[in-house]
């Protein structure tokens, strides 16, 4: 089963579900934005059933473990929550904040547990390659990836030239892809709620025959559709804001291995910058 359709399962499902379990589908077909944070005690008490009730109505669907039934709906309601979703939710949330803190960080280690048991090492190679053999590197992300556009390009810079980072969705973003030669790299980056920029930008790269290795958060994502490659690396999603480590991680370890393959380049943009930084006193 898709985990994006969970909620259409447990519709199909509602006919070999006992009386208890009724009231958890009934729950969950109506209140499903909440499901994400939600412990196994806490939807017991708003189904008005028993705590093992809903681990066994989990495992009926077809999951072992509770956390994976919870992970089914955060990927539905990663591109369903509006902004205003998250902070209803959020505000309606009755953890104190000391265990929401420490549950993000544990969704973190999740993530980077699951990154790194299914790194998408094709992906990686492919574009350490194509970064290591491009004369100019776009590197795209807008709205909440823009932050990333700009670290993953500030970095990357230091071992490959030709690094810019485009970071907005406007026409003159369009103006730095004129002219761009023949080896010229797009790597757009989309999370959801898939910002339409990004989109844009890279349906207008793949149409002109520029070569786009995405990043993106599934291999259905929308950006899958006008790139020439995706690569999919797990991302962890939270009341407010989805949070990126798992990405950052990714960046690194790209970055790393373009600086060894591309050791004499890297070298030379080194000694440079080093040597900037002495003559314009850069650091304290």
């Amino acid at each position: 089963m898709a985990a994006g359709n969970i909620i259409q399962f447990i519709k199909e499902k509602r006919g070999e579900f006992s009386k208890q379990q009724l009231k958890v589908a009934a729950y969950l077909i109506e209140n499903y934005k909440d499901m994400g944070f939600l412990t196994a005690t806490e939807l017991a008490k708003k189904a008005g059933v028993s705590q093992p009730t809903v681990i066994r109505f989990a495992q009926f669907l077809g999951f072992p473990q509770y956390n994976l039934f919870v992970e089914a709906f955060r990927k539905v309601l990663n591109e369903d929550l509006t902004s205003t979703d998250r902070l209803n939710l959020s505000l309606k949330s009755g953890e104190d904040p000391e265990s929401a803190a420490l549950d993000i960080i544990s969704r973190e280690i999740q993530t980077l547990e699951q990154l790194s048991k299914e790194f998408p090492q094709q992906g990686f190679d492919l574009l350490v390659d194509r970064i290591c053999g491009s004369e100019k590197i776009f590197i795209v992300g807008t709205r909440g990836t823009a932050s990333l556009a700009q670290y993953f390009a500030y970095f990357l810079a230091k071992v490959k030239s030709g690094v810019i980072a485009m970071v907005n969705g406007s026409t003159d973003a369009y103006d730095q892809l004129l002219n761009a030669p023949a080896k010229t790299l797009v790597i757009p980056m989309a999370f959801p709620r898939y910002p339409r920029e990004t989109i844009e930008i890279a349906a207008y790269c793949k149409k002109n025959g520029m070569t786009t290795i995405g990043i993106s958060d599934k291999i259905d994502s929308p950006l899958g559709r006008v790139v020439s490659t995706l690569t999919v690396i797990p991302i962890t999603f939270s009341t407010l804001f989805d949070s990126y480590s798992s990405v950052l991680c990714l960046f690194n370890s790209i970055v790393t291995q373009v600086g060894r393959k591309n050791s004499k380049e890297s070298q030379s943009l080194s000694r440079a910058f080093e040597n900037l930084a002495r003559d314009t006193r850069t650091f304290l």
